[in-house]
This record gives structure tokens, C-alpha cells and sequence, in this order.
């Protein structure tokens, strides 16, 4: 049997331990989660496709560093986040990547999974029973998987092995989305909602989702350029921070933000504001426990 070498093995473990972790909260596993826990998970799942990474892999390293910059509390000081139950797992991807969120679920925890592309919204939630899944993207990445799996087919994969899931994508507009992936979600029942979208819909969207996936795409490339894939229109990024702040509660159990390309983010402009996104999540989730 193939025994990992020693090199191999330590490679892993440092990307499992990074040096930093997210606004230096607690490091832990998650296996020390609790119901009271909002747990932050980095995610290096990324996939090969016609798009380049932009260095999609070193992101979770990035976040981490920039994270140091920042206060632990929310917009106007108004959620300090030192008082509640914030820890950083550290990184994962794959089936790590999937008995770590179970964990944490099972547990009864919060969790906000940070980094790698939208393969980490499928290995993420792969071994969870997903009833419904709320997806704000520009795209439907509903392509078909059969020579191989990445970014864009994350959707058909998880509508064929979670058979009674419904699937809500909000802010779908993408000129680079071919027809017969919306003919296949049509076939199957999934709920799409084009970009524009009104403010109060997609507040009480995030408000009463239990799981919810932000492909970055999801915004104006003006206001957010550093993603892989841009669209023309979306959403506007500080605008979304600030609706992120005004939701008093939220069912969510689960959130992931995915697709930030560090290599084409100048000065880390956007990583900055992907930053002050998550504490306003941080305190969201804080306010709903």
C-alpha cells in the first residue's frame, strides 16, 4: 500500500495550520465545536476549467494576513465579536473539506467557509442533507460533468445526488452560460431569479435560507473586479455590506463566499472589502445565535 512520504505529509499539515488565522480568533479542530460555535473554514477546492485560478489557491492565506488588519466587531462598533464563540479550522478541501462543515453542522454550529472556487459550496455540503440552497451568482454553472467536474457544473451535481433539494439562484445574468444549462434547471424545478433584484427580496432571502452560497460574480465588476469569471451589472459590493448589516436575524446554518482571485486584486483592494463583508456575516450569525 502507497504510504504518503514524510515531505508530503508535512506540505498538507502546513496547509492545514496556517501561520495566521482569521482576525486572530482561536484556532481549534471541530471536534471541539458546540452549538454555540460560528466556525470560519478556509476552503482550497479549486478546479481546472477554460478560466484561469488567479491564484485561487493561496486566497484563505491572503484573507487570513489582510484579517489582522481589521477589529473584531461589525459597521459602527455595533456587534463586538471578541464575546461570542469565533474560531478558525484552519483549511480544507475535498473530503476534509466535507466531514468538517458535517462536523460542525451535526454539532450544532455556524459555519462560514472562506476561499477556493465554487467546487467548495459542492465538497462543503456533499455529506449534509440539503433541503434547499439559495445561490447568488451571475452564472448557473450547471454544466455537464461527465468528462470532468469544476466550477461550472457545481449546481447539476449537487441537484442529481441531493435529489429533493430546492435550488434558488439570484442574480443569474450571464452572457457566458450556454442554453442548455437553463434548460436543464427548468427541467428541474430550480427557482431563477435574473438580475435586478430587489433589496427587501434578497434580505429576507438571506434572512430565511438555512444554507446560502455568494459566488463573488454576483457583483459589478466595477465595484468587485477580482473573480474569475466577471459579468456586465450585478450587484454592488458596499451596497450588499451594508444590507448584510441591517438583517436583524437569520435561519442561516451555513454561507460560503467563494471565487476571490488575489492574483488580479491590485493592492488586495477587494480582498480588504471581502474582509469587512465577513465581519458583517460574523455578526449576523453572532446576533442569531
Amino acid at each position: 500500500m502507497y504510504a504518503p512520504s514524510k515531505q508530503y505529509r508535512r506540505s498538507r499539515e502546513a496547509l492545514m495550520k496556517p501561520k495566521y488565522s482569521f482576525f486572530g480568533f482561536p484556532r481549534t479542530s471541530p471536534k471541539n465545536t458546540t452549538e454555540k460555535t460560528i466556525a470560519i473554514v478556509g476552503s482550497i477546492s479549486t478546479s481546472k476549467s477554460i478560466h484561469p485560478t488567479y491564484g485561487q489557491e493561496k486566497a484563505t492565506s491572503i484573507l487570513r494576513k489582510l484579517s489582522r488588519e481589521y477589529d473584531t466587531h461589525n459597521m459602527y462598533c455595533e456587534v463586538i465579536l471578541d464575546d461570542f464563540d469565533i474560531v478558525d479550522l484552519g483549511d480544507f478541501g475535498g473530503s476534509d473539506l466535507s466531514s468538517a462543515v458535517k462536523m460542525v453542522l451535526d454539532r450544532g454550529g455556524r459555519v462560514i467557509v472562506v476561499g477556493g472556487d465554487h467546487t467548495t459550496t459542492y465538497y462543503s455540503l456533499k455529506e449534509i442533507v440539503l433541503p434547499q440552497i439559495s445561490i447568488l451568482d451571475a452564472h448557473l454553472d450547471s454544466e455537464d460533468y461527465t468528462e470532468a467536474f469544476h466550477h461550472g457544473c457545481v449546481v447539476r451535481r449537487i441537484i442529481e445526488e441531493k435529489k429533493d433539494v430546492h435550488v434558488k439562484i439570484v442574480g443569474f445574468r450571464g452572457f457566458s452560460t450556454i442554453c442548455s444549462e437553463y434548460e436543464y434547471l427548468q427541467k428541474h424545478n430550480a427557482e431563477i431569479i435574473p438580475w435586478p433584484v430587489e433589496n427587501t427580496m434578497l434580505s429576507e432571502i438571506i434572512a430565511q435560507s438555512m444554507f446560502t452560497s455568494i459566488d463573488l460574480d454576483f457583483f459589478d465588476p466595477t465595484s468587485f473586479p477580482a473573480v474569475r469569471v466577471p459579468e456586465v451589472f450585478g450587484a454592488d459590493f458596499s451596497g450588499f455590506v451594508h444590507l448584510i448589516h441591517g438583517i436583524k436575524k437569520t435561519k442561516l446554518r451555513y454561507i460560503d463566499i467563494v471565487e476571490y482571485a488575489p492574483s488580479i486584486d491590485i493592492g488586495y483592494v477587494c480582498g480588504k472589502k471581502l474582509i469587512q463583508l465577513l465581519l458583517e456575516l460574523l455578526a449576523l450569525f453572532a446576533r442569531s445565535v
